[in-house]
Order: C-alpha cells, then sequence, then structure tokens
C-alpha cells in the first residue's frame, strides 16, 4: 500500500496528463469489491476496523471503496424486518399485453411493496407486500391496491412469516473470517421490546442507509445517540429486525433468478422451509395458505445453476411438487431500492410496513 501511494498519478510529456487508473474508480466490482460486501452481508453494521482487520486492509481505503460501491448503484444496505416479523402478502399479477413492466413500476412505488419484478409465465408481475397486523394487510388487499390499470387479473398469497431469504451472502470469504465478522448478540433478559408504530422513524431512516451513524440518526429524529443505539441492540436482540446488504446482482455474478410455486405436504413444510430457506440460493422462501403452500424465489449464477437446484429439491423432497416455475425476467424493486435493468440500485423508497396504518 505504500509502495501504492508512492506512484505519481499523471504521466508527464505525453500531452495531456494520463491518469493512471484508480481501482476505486472501476465502474465494476472488483474481488476486493465482493469481499467487501460479502463481509458486510454479515455484519451490515460493523465497524470499519472490524472489516478492516478481517480483509486485511486499512479502514479508510474501506470506507471509500464502500462509498464508491453505493454512489455507483453497486452495493446498498438496509434494516428489514427479520423473517419471523415479516407479515404480509405475494401478489400476482395477470397484465394486458406490453402493460408488465408499466404495472410492476407502479406497484414499486408504494413503500409497503418490498419487492416487485417481471416474470415468465401467466401472471407476468409479482410484488411483495408488508404489513403489521391482518388486519392491515386485509385492508390493503381489498382497498388500497388500485390495480385497475393494465391488470387482468390479481392472485393473492398471504403469508404470516418467512424462512429466509431476508439476508444472503456470496460466500466468499473464509470460515475464520466470517466468525470474526458475526455479530454475537446477548439474549435479552428481560422481554421482548415489540417493534411498533414508533420505531416506524428509526426504520424509515435506516431504510435510506443501514450504515448510518448514531450522530447522524440523531440529528434527523431528534432522540439521544445512546437511545437510539439503544433500541436498535434491543431490536437486534429481540430477533424483530435484521440488516441486510445487496448488491447489484447481475454484476456481482447473480444474472438469473426463477419464482417457484410449491406443493408441500403440510406435515413437512416447516421442516422443508428451514431446510431450503437456509439455502445461499435463497431470496424469499413463506408458507402461503393456498394449493402451492410454499412460495421460494432462487436467485442464481446461471440458468444450469438454477436447473441443479431444481434436481436438488426432488432429490431432497421427492415429495414436494413443483406447481409452476418463472423465470425473472427484470426485477424492479429489491427491499426499498429500485433497481436498473443491469441490477444497479436506483432510487430509494424506504420500506414503510406502517403505510396502510398512516395513510
Amino acid at each position: 500500500m505504500k509502495l501504492l501511494n508512492k506512484i505519481p498519478r499523471t504521466f508527464e510529456g505525453l500531452g495531456d496528463n494520463v491518469k493512471i487508473p484508480d481501482p476505486l474508480d472501476s465502474p465494476v466490482p472488483d474481488e476486493v469489491d465482493a469481499e467487501l460486501v460479502d463481509a458486510l452481508q454479515i455484519n451490515s453494521r460493523a465497524s470499519w476496523a472490524t472489516v478492516a482487520r478481517v480483509l486485511d486492509s486499512s479502514a479508510l481505503t474501506l470506507s471509500r471503496r464502500w462509498q464508491k460501491l453505493v454512489e455507483s448503484g453497486l452495493a446498498w444496505s438496509t434494516i428489514a424486518l427479520s423473517p419471523q416479523s415479516s407479515l404480509g402478502a405475494f401478489i400476482e399479477v395477470r397484465c394486458s399485453p406490453s402493460q408488465e413492466l408499466a404495472v410492476a413500476r407502479r406497484l414499486a412505488e408504494r413503500p409497503d411493496v418490498i419487492t416487485a419484478g417481471v416474470t415468465t409465465g401467466d401472471f407476468q408481475v409479482y410484488c411483495i407486500v408488508l404489513a403489521p397486523d391482518t388486519a392491515s394487510i386485509s385492508h390493503t388487499l381489498l382497498h388500497d391496491l388500485a390495480l385497475e390499470e393494465g391488470v387482468l387479473r390479481v392472485r393473492t398469497n398471504v403469508f404470516g412469516s418467512m424462512f429466509g431469504g431476508v439476508v444472503w451472502r456470496q460466500g466468499i470469504i473464509s470460515s475464520r473470517q466470517t466468525g470474526v465478522m458475526k455479530l454475537v448478540l446477548d439474549p435479552l433478559r428481560t422481554g421482548i421490546p415489540h417493534l411498533g408504530l414508533a420505531d416506524r422513524p428509526l426504520f424509515l431512516a435506516l431504510g435510506k442507509d443501514g450504515r448510518r451513524g448514531y450522530e447522524d440518526l440523531s440529528a434527523e429524529l431528534g432522540a439521544s445517540a445512546y437511545a437510539i443505539r439503544r433500541r436498535i441492540s434491543l431490536l437486534l436482540r429481540s430477533g424483530e429486525i435484521t440488516f441486510r446488504c445487496d448488491v447489484a446482482r447481475p454484476l456481482f455474478g447473480f444474472p438469473t433468478s426463477s419464482l417457484l410455486l410449491l406443493e408441500v405436504p403440510d406435515a413437512q413444510v416447516q421442516t422443508f422451509g428451514r431446510i431450503v430457506g437456509e439455502w445461499p440460493e435463497t431470496r424469499f422462501c413463506a408458507a402461503v395458505a393456498s394449493a402451492s403452500n410454499v412460495i421460494l424465489i432462487l436467485g442464481t449464477n446461471s440458468l444450469s445453476h438454477l436447473e441443479r437446484l431444481f434436481i436438488r429439491l426432488g432429490a431432497d423432497f421427492p415429495s414436494v411438487r413443483i406447481n409452476d416455475r418463472r423465470l425473472v425476467l427484470r426485477p424492479v424493486k429489491v427491499y426499498g431500492r429500485l433497481v436498473e435493468e443491469d441490477g444497479r440500485g436506483g432510487r430509494v423508497i424506504p420500506v414503510d410496513p406502517w403505510y396502510s396504518q398512516t395513510n
């Protein structure tokens, strides 16, 4: 690193100065970027000193790299409801010809829609809606979606929790490095602090950037940094929230994703969900009250990788039936972040599970 710092940043005598390329200005991620993101996918709010120790780099260099990734839409961090706190609905929409993208984008503008995309198949658009309780999700589904234009049919699937997919990682750094990055939380010795409407301002603030500092949050929310730090710690320890780090998936080697509607024997749903929810490819997995009683979204590095997962499902769970499988043609929103065609993150619409209660 010291040698690199001594190299002049321009060549003289070649007419206009020719700048030496700075790896931090690269428009696509490199290996160090991938390792950095993988570390933050384990613990998104880890200090730069901790990340630097794990990746054998300097805190300043990694901080600069992360800022470049965020500014270019290659990676971002956000708060999220934990799988067990995620109540909501998986919505499928059949659209008029050529209306798929418009419908998906309209849905994506809703703060309670965490994720939306366009797929192959008869129902070409899907989205995931979160709500704080069953009454709120019922009101949203019956009165609040306003899906008339370009929509032929809507199918809803309500879920009371998720098995996995809220947090995922690339799995690049070693097990030793992973162990250092893991956030160790002491169990609560008092009652669980229920996440509620009073936490909404904090949740929305961290939805913009999951790595925001406590002083920055204090200035926006009008509460002390200590109180904010303590509340985040309590909610993490109670298992009600988590933090996730996401990326422009095609540019990080995950260009393919698929939506599966599965029919799982009732007695096997919990076991199936626990196992498949832990697969590194799982981006969403939830049980729903429907003939296809488990919905699964997988993210893979190729179509052949996806096919291998289909084979694995059949081998590991021979009684599970795949009722429908669809290729995701175009993600439009990923947990509160609008995404471009190449997967880069764009405008943030912070996830708001309480949206139906406040509008």
